[in-house]
């Protein structure tokens, strides 16, 4: 039976895209993720665009290690996070979602750095409307050295936060911020002024 010339090169496509379709996630990669199965507030701090880091990895808020993602499929990457929350007895029930970000898309993702007394220290991935303390999170929260003074450092001006307050903690983010929260001191008290602090709530 003769096999039309289309149905050919239809097949042809088809075997040539199954590589590109298991092929694994690699380092350098970026990921989309969204949680569902908890709550608003926290799905806040996880949704976001992630980075597949040089040993595989993909640092997630609130845990300790990364998840490995290397040669995961993004299903499997999803129920591998899924476990990772779980068994951190983060999340009771957590319902992840990964979707690669392709081509051109991956350029121009836009970071923020959190450095000084945190447990994760580092670049983290910007979303929109992200907060003070949601950021804090993303690098794990304050280690145990940790103090209420936070530096903000946006356009070469440097704002000294305090983490005590809710509205500093509740402030808008902007791509290209840096983050430092300092170490606690014998007095720990705050070192900034509302009036250089105000043009941040405004």
């Amino acid at each position: 039976m003769k096999i039309p010339p289309a149905t050919l090169l239809l097949t042809a496509l088809h075997l040539l895209s199954l590589p590109m379709a298991l092929a694994g996630l690699e380092p350098g990669e970026q990921i989309q993720i969204a949680i569902r199965g908890v709550d608003p507030a926290e799905q806040q701090k996880v949704n976001g665009t992630y980075r597949v880091g040089e040993s595989g990895g993909v640092r997630l808020p609130l845990l300790e290690t990364t998840v490995s993602a290397k040669g995961l499929s993004p299903e499997q990457f999803a129920r591998a996070a899924e476990a990772a929350y779980r068994e951190a007895g983060i999340y009771a029930r957590p319902a992840i979602e990964v979707e690669t970000v392709q081509g051109g898309d991956q350029k121009g993702i836009a970071v923020l750095s959190v450095s000084g007394q945190v447990r994760r220290a580092g670049e983290t991935t910007y979303r929109k409307g992200m907060t003070v303390i949601q950021a804090i999170d993303a690098a794990g929260g304050r280690n145990d050295f940790g103090g209420r003074n936070l530096l903000l450092l946006r356009g070469g001006k440097q704002y000294c936060l305090d983490f005590t307050n809710l509205a500093h903690k509740n402030i808008v983010l902007k791509p290209g911020d840096s983050i430092q929260v300092e170490q606690k001191g014998i007095l720990d008290r705050w070192k900034g002024s509302e009036e250089r602090v105000k043009v941040l709530l405004e």
